[in-house]
């Protein structure tokens, strides 16, 4: 089973924390559409004839400044050109002042069957310091029409970190998503990524920076509340309950081929990773021609295998030391075994037979972890 994502790279207004790539400009948005339709009729060679598409994701930027027809002529696209599976997952990121009744009855009428709704918080003050399009109220509002018109696959993404979100408000905002008509919550830290206004505010010294032991606590929350709730937390920043896992990014975590299309949008065929130019202007230029579009880097072992590394212990599945050894002829469990032990002393770390996965508490440590196991 493969993957499909499609970016779309606009948005209405930039989140001052945000290093995807987007454009607050649409004067180019019907000539992306048409080039990225284009672009999904060339590359269905990506995959073998019998590979069939399980998940198809929308993602961006923000979808949701796409209208109901421009997102069925996408669709339709991928329908004609490429093997589909019947019961394929089709996710759409969206903004919640995006999602009135009449749009929610449009995506769900186009196909769509899972929601990843931005809410990032249910704090108006806190939104408003994110620079979010939306409030608290639209959050809420949409979340209580998509259940009630029958889209029961739904997603939220939630922000933790803040250095002024205290862990009372951090516990009332995690308390009520688990609350909400949602079956899977994506939890993602604040971090000053280069070239955005908030790194830049920062250095101007009008904003704070992110506190590590904010942040770890803030974590702790949100496992502990998990745990209450009896979701599962199958990935360093993802939620569930019992196995609503999301297809399409388990797809990333496990290795599996995927093909994206758009600007900056990343492709991974099993041996070979590839990602498109991040530009729209030379995306809309390039792609026309089928040249210079994108780059390509062929893996080899050391980078496979750490990529098994760390994607594995990003997930409660672990990885398997046994597979590992037999696949790249490289014993983690002897190479690094006062290291494990040490991990193991402060449970961080749990082995069952040839099994290695995080705890709870480790996967504060994941990145940690997975680069002292890498084959240099």
């Amino acid at each position: 089973m493969s993957g499909l994502y499609i970016h779309i790279p606009f948005c209405k207004k930039a989140c001052f924390y945000c290093d995807f790539h987007f454009s607050v400009s649409f004067s180019m948005k019907e000539k992306m559409i048409s080039t990225i339709i284009d672009e999904l009729t060339f590359r269905k060679d990506f995959f073998d004839p019998n590979d069939r598409i399980s998940s198809i994701y929308f993602g961006g930027g923000t979808p949701s400044v796409l209208s109901m027809q421009e997102i069925d002529k996408i669709l339709g696209t991928v329908f004609n050109y490429y093997l589909v599976d019947k019961n394929v997952e089709i996710t759409f990121e969206c903004n919640p002042d995006d999602l009135d009744k009449e749009y929610l009855k449009g995506l769900k009428f186009v196909g769509v069957n899972r929601l990843s709704i931005g809410v990032q918080s249910f704090n108006d003050e806190h939104l408003k310091w994110m620079n979010r399009s939306h409030n608290a109220n639209q959050s809420l509002k949409c979340l209580e029409t998509a259940a009630q018109i029958g889209l029961k696959n739904i997603s939220i993404d939630l922000i933790y970190g803040l250095p002024h979100l205290s862990d009372d408000e951090w516990y009332k905002t995690v308390n009520q998503a688990f609350n909400m008509p949602i079956n899977h919550l994506s939890a993602y830290i604040l971090t000053m990524e280069e070239n955005t206004p908030y790194i830049k505010l920062v250095n101007q010294g009008k904003y704070d920076k992110p506190n590590d032991d904010i942040s770890s606590k803030h974590y702790q929350i949100l496992v502990q509340l998990s745990n209450e709730f009896r979701w599962e937390h199958y990935e360093v920043s993802s939620f569930c309950k019992p196995s609503n896992y999301s297809r399409h990014n388990s797809s990333y975590w496990n290795g599996k081929k995927y093909l994206g299309v758009g600007p900056s949008a990343h492709s991974f065929d099993s041996k070979i990773r590839y990602w498109n130019v991040s530009s729209n202007k030379s995306y809309l230029e390039y792609v026309p021609s089928r040249e210079n579009f994108f780059e390509s880097e062929e893996l080899n072992i050391s980078n496979r295998l750490n990529e098994n590394i760390m994607t594995g212990l990003r997930t409660k599945w672990g990885i398997d030391l046994g597979k590992l050894s037999k696949d790249y002829k490289y014993d983690i469990s002897n190479l690094f075994h006062d290291d494990i032990k040490y991990w193991v002393s402060l449970d961080w770390v749990e082995i069952k037979d040839s099994n290695m996965r995080l705890t709870d508490e480790g996967m504060l440590f994941a990145d940690h972890i997975a680069s002292t196991l890498f084959m240099n």
